[in-house]
């Protein structure tokens, strides 16, 4: 192939050739900067667009850093032709971020399994008030603040620093249960805010594309707490109850329903995550006052039954770390992110991966978290970066 910055070295053919040369190259930038080798690196000079896609093919990571190389790859970002490009190569390139629940403008982190490492993403930019991260998707992170008695939202673009704050609701609504959907066509997203104690209560839409709230449908029954995720045009809560309930808001019909659906059988506690298009629940099993394991259900639904059908089993020497024993099972989280998917027990500095795309599934635990004075207050957030970053805020 020849050697690396010299012409003959981007003589390659197709993704396989471009992304190789692209990685290689990072990688020779990095490793002279790393030896202190101050010699300048004499770009080839190649057709724009062939530097784009080349340039394309980098991981999002390498992407921010190759930045500073010049005013052009600067501006490159917001192109539609090198938009299109990433679009077309990294369909998905998943990231985990982890941010402190009260704390997060100086404490975030995101995980980059391309490198398999952690990278401090601060959120400084944000104003001091706004420190309650409360749900993501597809790049844009929904953080919450209270300001004179009032809670205010706001959403941001994590890695380009922009950020706006949304218009008041149109109810009073205390601590609601959030959800942000993103169109992965038009970038356009909407917000779904439901209140979380009253019975009945309204559901409020928010509409990026028109930059307002609207009124729908009324709670079937009352919503005490609930984790929640988007799943083909629905917006899913589980509920603690009692009694417990899985229920649906259609983003279509602006309507709720009650998902006629049993519970498996000494569930103890549970989270629901979105997986390619399938609705997962996650939970703990607890049998005669003792933990037995975890377990992955999906939702089956057919006309008017639907049953959560058993699909995968945390391996049992992962599950006794998982789970220490003689100490209290503290409540897990667990958010879905490309094919991963990510379990943190609160108070405890490490984080589990399941990779689903794996025939079969593997778990393995994350490389050794970013240090917390107090990990009962980290929240972790999982989410899609979309190749088009520069996603409208």
């Amino acid at each position: 192939m020849g050697n690396i910055g010299s012409t003959s070295t981007w003589i390659v053919g197709g993704p396989v050739g471009l992304g190789l040369a692209a990685y290689m190259y990072d990688n020779r930038i990095r490793n002279r900067v790393r030896s202190g080798d101050n010699l300048k690196i004499r770009i080839p000079e190649l057709p724009e667009e062939v530097v784009d896609r080349i340039q394309a093919y980098l991981p999002v990571s390498s992407y921010f850093r190759s930045r500073t190389v010049s005013r052009r790859w600067r501006t490159t970002l917001f192109v539609p032709n090198f938009l299109e490009i990433r679009t077309e190569v990294h369909s998905k390139e998943a990231w985990l971020f982890i941010l402190s629940y009260r704390r997060c403008r100086n404490w975030s982190f995101a995980y980059d399994p391309a490198f398999d490492r952690w990278h401090k993403i601060p959120l400084s930019f944000l104003p001091p008030d706004f420190m309650y991260p409360t749900a993501a998707a597809g790049g844009l992170l929904c953080i919450r603040a209270y300001m004179d008695g009032d809670q205010v939202l706001s959403v941001c673009n994590p890695l380009l620093k922009l950020w706006k704050t949304l218009p008041a609701w149109l109810e009073d609504r205390i601590d609601p249960v959030i959800g942000i959907d993103i169109n992965p066509l038009t970038q356009e997203y909407k917000i779904v805010a439901v209140g979380s104690y009253e019975s009945g209560a309204t559901t409020e839409v928010y509409d990026s594309r028109m930059n307002c709230w609207s009124v729908t449908g009324k709670l079937p029954r009352k919503m005490s707490f609930a984790r929640s995720a988007f799943c083909n045009g629905f917006f899913y809560c589980l509920t603690s109850g009692p009694p417990d309930a899985l229920l649906a808001y259609s983003m279509e019909e602006g309507i709720w329903r009650v998902v006629p659906v049993s519970r498996p059988s000494f569930l103890w506690y549970g989270d629901i995550v979105e997986y390619l298009g399938r609705l997962l629940l996650v939970g703990a099993l607890r049998i005669d006052q003792s933990f037995e394991g975890v377990r992955i259900w999906e939702l089956r639904e057919s006309d008017s039954v639907a049953e959560w059908e058993e699909v995968e089993t945390m391996p049992d020497r992962l599950f006794k770390d998982f789970y220490r024993k003689g100490k209290m099972f503290y409540s897990f989280q667990c958010v879905g992110s490309g094919n991963s998917l990510y379990l943190h027990v609160k108070k405890t500095p490490r984080v589990l991966v399941c990779n689903l795309g794996n025939r079969p599934p593997t778990w393995r635990w994350l490389p050794n978290s970013p240090t917390c004075a107090d990990w009962s207050e980290v929240s972790i957030w999982g989410f899609c970066i979309n190749p088009r970053m520069s996603v409208s805020i």
